[in-house]
């Protein structure tokens, strides 16, 4: 981690309609990614949560900006979506986990290695590889020398269920 340039603030763009009904920029902006709390060596930042689907589009309040998921883990919005950006620094490995959501994860820059439980690991290392993601549990880690970002598009879901099991959402603190 030492040493690698961390990567660059996101610019985050919304559009909307003015008074006379015209397509307008609403929101030009540039955010910064934060240390995560639970997942070491992760920086991450939630750019828009929706509350329902299908979303309000004639909502022009910014309240998608400030709005905090209310699901899974804190990063799952009920009912809703919530797209996030997030960094995995080099050599870091993401706690594993898993919640009751559709994910679209998209690389961004660098490399990614998406773990699973049955030992079976997936190489991501080019810009624009889509993972989609159904409630399993997971892990992600960066194996390369630079910081890895992603993109994630996380869909509220049942519950997976598995041999009439319903699967919870959990986190794996070892």
């Amino acid at each position: 981690m030492a040493g690698q340039p961390e990567l660059p603030s996101v610019v985050r763009i919304v559009t909307t309609h003015n008074a006379s009904g015209r397509s307008a920029v609403q929101i030009n902006d540039s955010i910064a990614l934060l240390p995560s709390e639970s997942f070491p060596g992760v920086k991450s930042r939630i750019l828009w949560t929706s509350a329902s689907v299908p979303a309000k589009d004639n909502n022009v309040g910014m309240d998608e900006t400030q709005r905090q998921p209310d699901g899974d883990l804190g990063i799952v919005q009920r009912g809703g979506t919530v797209c996030n950006m997030t960094d995995l620094a080099p050599g870091a490995t993401a706690i594993w986990h898993r919640t009751s959501s559709l994910d679209y994860n998209v690389l961004i820059s660098g490399r990614l290695i998406h773990m699973l439980e049955d030992g079976s690991e997936q190489s991501i290392d080019q810009p624009g590889t889509v993972l989609v993601q159904k409630g399993t549990m997971h892990s992600w880690r960066n194996p390369g020398p630079e910081w890895a970002r992603w993109v994630c598009v996380l869909v509220d879901a049942e519950p997976a269920v598995v041999n009439g099991e319903r699967l919870k959402s959990v986190i794996v603190r070892e």
